[in-house]
């Protein structure tokens, strides 16, 4: 009984010996802050405390990651958009042209309005959340997208119907050609919209191509 005691601190006198030569820090490079630590022969400096910080710096849609951030992925095999950046370095997951964070926060859209940053058409409407975003439509709403409803006859010409943002807070640019290879195109129509009711301002405009020969092709296009 006794000597089982004895061979047991024993045991532990030997282990705490062999730990002291050995060098352990448990701070990562993915705890953030911390400090710099010396052991023998290593050194470790922490995500916050290296020199320069962390930091990221812009040039255009370009980001550079200062220091140990975004240096590699644990899912490499993680590529929502296949465009051979793993979505965790990736500054837009489903390439529709706005970055995660703008989807995430909803601060591409007014009212603000969050987004699946995985998916480039939240509502499945056949307009990317990016193109919903610029003609200022509901990305959650497959009936509300810019698009020519309805052309008709009537007015003194051809009506031409589209549906809009309203409150006269995008430009509209109706087009009209009477081919699509062999003529130019003409504009029938340069201007903002208004009415509807907030907070998306839905309204259905039209414009009437009163030229003798009517086109046979139209197109509406909003300007940023």
């Amino acid at each position: 009984m006794n000597r089982s005691v004895l061979f047991g601190l024993g045991f532990l006198a030997m282990s705490s010996l062999d730990s002291s030569a050995q060098y352990s820090h448990r701070s990562t490079v993915h705890d953030g802050f911390g400090d710099r630590s010396t052991g023998g022969p290593y050194t470790h400096w922490s995500s916050g405390a290296q020199p320069g910080g962390i930091r990221i710096s812009w040039a255009g849609a370009t980001a550079n990651f200062a220091g140990y951030l975004q240096t590699f992925a644990m899912q490499p095999g993680k590529d929502t958009d296949g465009d051979g950046l793993p979505d965790e370095v990736d500054l837009d997951n489903d390439n529709d042209g706005l970055a995660d964070v703008t989807e995430l926060e909803g601060t591409g859209f007014s009212p603000n309005t969050v987004t699946d940053h995985n998916n480039s058409d939240s509502d499945g409407d056949g307009m990317s959340d990016g193109v919903e975003s610029l003609s200022g439509s509901n990305p959650n709403n497959s009936n509300l997208y810019l698009r020519i409803v309805q052309i008709a006859e009537g007015g003194g010409g051809r009506q031409v119907f589209w549906q809009a943002r309203g409150n006269h807070e995008r430009k509209y640019v109706v087009k009209a050609r009477t081919n699509l290879l062999l003529s130019a195109h003409e504009v029938i129509f340069s201007n903002t919209v208004g009415g509807g009711v907030a907070p998306w301002y839905e309204v259905t405009n039209s414009v009437t191509d009163a030229t003798a020969v009517p086109a046979e092709f139209y197109h509406v296009e909003v300007v940023p």
